[in-house]
């Protein structure tokens, strides 16, 4: 709980606050002292990896030791191998980012991204470099970061790596506002629940969500629930991550008591966690609750608090929160002075907040789509231009002239702007109607078959392998029989955002029947394809098969060939595919089956006969 004391002028408070900051420190500087003075004698006989692997697991359990770790580990450096050193660099970046020191921080871990031996340590620095990209406002370089960890997080096998990978994207697509897509990343960070601690992560994120989405109220157990799956973690950080979204949701309810309870009694834990972007969010939520519930002097307190553990040169929600909660405290005293001052502060902090939404949400557009962007302004540019010299030609002619022109010429141009511009948004809006399918959002069948043959293409030239994966639904028919065609739409949805998570941005999928998709899997040789298609069976197979009431359990078939046996031709890759699918499916289905060449007689399934004439289309 904290402690209140009797209310003071702000300047004496500040006084008050410093001195027993100073004391504070001084007092822990000791004890670190006293504690640092026993290991730093053992530590040469310890094993260096097992200090790392500690440190790395108490990071944001116990910050206190990590800490204690890092220090010792650093004086100890000269004895470190190379992988020792790359990793306790990792962890020196991700001890600067938790204390809010991002510019010290991203060179660290941006370099352990360049030149780290270890692909995992590489992984995993590369999603901390986007997460403290996000926080420090570089999000257009956040974005791009992320883009390529999701299109690495296929290939990555280690558990912690993928959540913490999985984590930092639906924590970036919560930040803009794409929630849904957020809630997805977080549910499977809860589906994987690496080590235990993806209930935790996952649902912390997607609490958050559904809050600011305005879908969860403050009753709502899940709550409760994730906090006791962080305890049971040892992970006090988010599961206070979690208590500030339930007192949000009790401050928009206006149940101030509720609100105040909560966080009072988990105040002293906070305060241990030594991270100050929580620690300043924390007290701004208690100083609003105070100063609603009519205690103006804790919450000037709180909110002096709150300004004074805010990151440097961060301007955030909180912080706008506690310059307004001075404000309004300031004004209500009669002191006018300091009510002008926090008003500029209040404003400067919400207006630069307001910047960093904006700037945020276009930096996230422009990642998505920035080839198409690069040229939309350059044409524009070049519209503005031509605009211009004409402008400027007209200007010499006579003043009567030179107005009837230009106002002639402006609504010319402006027609055939809207002309162009309805013309190539109509083209561009049939193209993709006759290239993406429906109900899934993936390729359809002709759109799949131009960018496998570009792809296979493209492989022979460079003599690259090439790999191709039938996959058809078992008993999808069952499905849209027993439990109807709403059923079956939602299988078929479910069943490409599973497969999708496991699959790159370089590989080729589309829906090619009813319950039947395609894959094409560009350097990829059989044994790779195998294991691939082996994940996305395993992904489809762990789908929640209700639906609406009724079980829908999902498995698929699948059909694996290379160009190393098949061939650069996509008909013989889909045929020789299609009698691998054909041989899954006759021996008993739910499982992958390679081609063979004893498979070349055998007869083909519905795909097969379909696409047998797909060079002559």
């Amino acid at each position: 709980m904290p402690r209140i004391v009797s209310p003071a002028p702000v300047e004496s408070s500040r006084v008050r606050l410093d001195s027993v900051r100073h004391w504070w420190l001084g007092g822990i500087a000791h004890l670190c002292l006293l504690v640092a003075a026993v290991p730093a004698l053992a530590i040469g006989a310890e094993d260096f990896t097992g200090l790392l692997q500690r440190a790395d697991a108490m990071k944001s359990v116990n910050p206190v030791e990590f800490v204690r770790l890092l220090d010792n580990l650093h004086e100890q450096q000269t004895q470190l191998s190379e992988s020792q050193r790359e990793h306790l660099q990792y962890l020196q970046g991700w001890r600067h980012a938790y204390a809010g020191e991002y510019a010290a921080a991203i060179p660290l871990l941006e370099s352990i991204v360049d030149k780290a031996s270890d692909p995992t340590l590489q992984f995993r620095a590369g999603s901390t470099a986007t997460n403290v990209r996000a926080l420090s406002a570089q999000y257009e370089g956040a974005f791009l970061q992320l883009n390529k960890l999701l299109n690495k997080l296929p290939e990555v096998t280690d558990q912690d790596a993928r959540l913490q990978g999985m984590s930092v994207a639906a924590d970036l697509y919560v930040l803009v506002g794409e929630y849904d897509l957020g809630i997805h990343y977080a549910e499977q960070v809860v589906k994987e629940n690496a080590r235990g601690r993806g209930v935790c992560r996952g649902e912390q994120i997607r609490l958050d969500a559904l809050c600011k989405s305005k879908r969860i109220t403050a009753d709502n157990p899940d709550l409760q629930t994730a906090v006791n799956a962080c305890l049971s973690q040892g992970e006090s950080l988010a599961a206070n991550a979690i208590r500030t979204t339930q007192a949000r949701l009790f401050l928009r309810e206006h149940r101030l008591d509720e609100a105040i309870a909560l966080l009072e009694r988990h105040y002293g834990e906070v305060e241990q966690s030594r991270y100050p972007r929580g620690i300043s969010e924390w007290e701004s939520l208690m100083a609003q609750a105070y100063q609603q519930r009519g205690s103006g002097n804790v919450a000037q307190r709180l909110a002096l608090r709150s300004v004074e553990h805010s990151v440097k040169d961060q301007f955030t929600q909180p912080l706008v929160g506690a310059y307004r909660v001075l404000y309004e405290e300031a004004e209500k005293h009669g002191d006018i002075a300091n009510a002008i001052a926090y008003l500029k502060k209040s404003a400067r902090a919400d207006k630069a907040y307001l910047d960093d939404v904006t700037a945020r949400q276009l930096a996230y557009e422009r990642v998505k789509s920035n080839t198409l962007s690069a040229k939309s302004q350059i044409e524009a540019l070049n519209q503005e231009n031509k605009l211009l010299q004409l402008q400027r030609e007209l200007d010499s002619k006579a003043a009567e002239t030179s107005r009837l022109y230009i106002a002639l010429l402006m609504l010319v141009v402006v027609f055939i702007a809207l002309w162009a511009y309805r013309t190539k948004r109509s083209q561009l809006h049939f193209m993709k109607l006759s290239q993406v399918d429906s109900l899934t959002g993936i390729s359809n069948r002709p759109r799949f078959i131009q960018l496998a043959e570009g792809v296979l293409e493209n492989a022979r030239k460079s003599q690259q392998q090439a790999s191709v994966v039938l996959c058809d639904l078992d008993h999808f028919k069952a499905i849209n029989d027993r439990c109807g065609h709403a059923a079956g739409d939602h299988v078929l949805r479910q069943a490409v955002m599973a497969c999708q998570t496991h699959l790159r941005v370089s590989d080729i999928f589309g829906r090619v029947g009813g319950e039947e998709f395609g894959i094409v899997l560009p350097g990829c040789g059989l044994e790779d394809a195998k294991q691939r298609a082996e994940r996305l069976r395993q992904a489809l197979s762990s789908i929640d098969p209700m639906f609406e009431g009724e079980r829908c359990p999902v498995s698929a078939s699948f059909g694996v060939t290379s160009t190393e046996i098949s061939g650069y031709e996509l008909r013989q890759l889909l045929a020789h595919a299609d009698a691998a699918l054909y041989r899954a499916k006759a021996a008993g289905r739910d499982r992958v089956m390679p081609f063979d060449g004893a498979l070349a007689d055998k007869p083909a399934v519905a795909i097969g006969e379909a696409l047998r004439n797909v060079g002559h289309a």
